[in-house]
Formats: structure tokens, C-alpha cells, sequence
């Protein structure tokens, strides 16, 4: 198994620390469970783009849970779009999460149109939720998980803080 490793100064760590509070986002540096291993999406409903598959090996994924309600999650999505057609040729998908009802996801994400421009899936049941945010000690939203080819969690954290682990993650042999 392959053990990612990102650089982060104590100011950083303690600016992403004062994110995920302020925002009720992700809290960084919370050891990975289950040795990291990323589980299949359980999803009922592919919102927009075509089913994923995150543990088939083929891409690197970024799975990040949202809510139409959360402020912090809209000011994500403009981010998330934009890494997407970044990466998008280099085997990078985006996917996000919402546990919410397909009649409230559904108009909000057709009303977002190009400035959402990645797979959106609805959780089935929480279980997704479970699986990724319950069982890494992860308790707010937004909050994405970077996930090698190998189908390990490389990275956990706010979907703003994403670039650098990303690139780390993509220049790695």
C-alpha cells in the first residue's frame, strides 16, 4: 500500500483548522480508517453525468459531500468546476454527494447548469455518508476525499484546500 504524504506548514494546518470550524467543513489531519481503502458509492439517484464507479482503478476521484442549503458548499462549487476541466484529461473525476431529496437537488443543480460541471449523486440511505464521512471522524460539510488510482484515500479536507494534495497526488510515479 502506498502512503501519501502532503506537505502542510503549522500555519496552514492551524488556517484549515480555523476553515473547518468557522465553516463547519472537514477537520484536517484525522487519522484514515479502514486502512484508508475507498468503498464504493452507494447511490439512489445520478443526478447529473454518468455513474461512478471510485474503487474500479481507472482515474483518480474526488468525492466531496455538499448540501444546496450549506453556504460554504456553494462557494465550493465554482472551485470543484474549476479543477474539474483542469484535470479532466488527466483522469481526474469529480463527484458530489448530497444527502438530500432528489426534488430539492435535482432543480438546484440544473439552475447551477456549467458553473456545476461534475457528477452529482444522491446518497442512498446515508450510507455513503457513513461509509466516507462517519467512519473518518468527519462531521461537516464540505468536506472531500481524494482518492488514488490504487483506491486508497489519499487526502481528506475542505474542497478549497484541494489543489495542492491534488497536484501532489498527480505528479506522483
Amino acid at each position: 500500500m502506498k502512503k501519501y504524504k502532503f506537505l502542510a506548514t503549522p500555519l496552514l494546518v492551524l488556517c484549515l483548522s480555523l476553515l473547518g470550524l468557522l465553516s463547519g467543513g472537514c477537520a484536517p489531519d484525522v487519522p484514515l480508517q479502514n486502512q484508508g481503502k475507498a468503498k464504493e458509492l452507494s447511490v439512489s439517484k445520478w443526478v447529473k453525468g454518468e455513474p461512478v464507479d471510485v474503487t474500479d482503478g481507472k482515474n483518480v476521484y474526488v468525492v466531496e459531500f455538499w448540501a444546496t442549503w450549506c453556504g460554504p458548499c456553494l462557494q465550493s462549487i465554482p472551485h470543484l468546476t474549476k479543477l474539474q476541466k483542469e484535470y479532466k484529461d488527466q483522469g481526474v473525476v469529480f463527484i458530489g454527494i448530497s444527502d438530500e431529496k432528489a426534488e430539492v437537488v435535482e432543480p438546484f443543480v440544473a439552475k447551477q447548469g456549467e458553473q456545476m460541471d461534475y457528477v452529482v449523486a444522491i446518497d442512498r440511505d446515508g450510507a455513503t455518508y457513513k461509509n466516507y464521512m462517519s467512519a473518518h471522524g468527519q462531521r461537516g460539510i464540505p468536506c472531500a476525499f481524494l482518492i488514488s488510482k490504487e483506491g486508497e484515500i489519499a487526502w481528506i479536507g475542505h474542497p478549497i484546500a484541494l489543489d495542492t494534495p491534488l497536484k501532489q497526488l498527480l505528479s506522483q510515479p
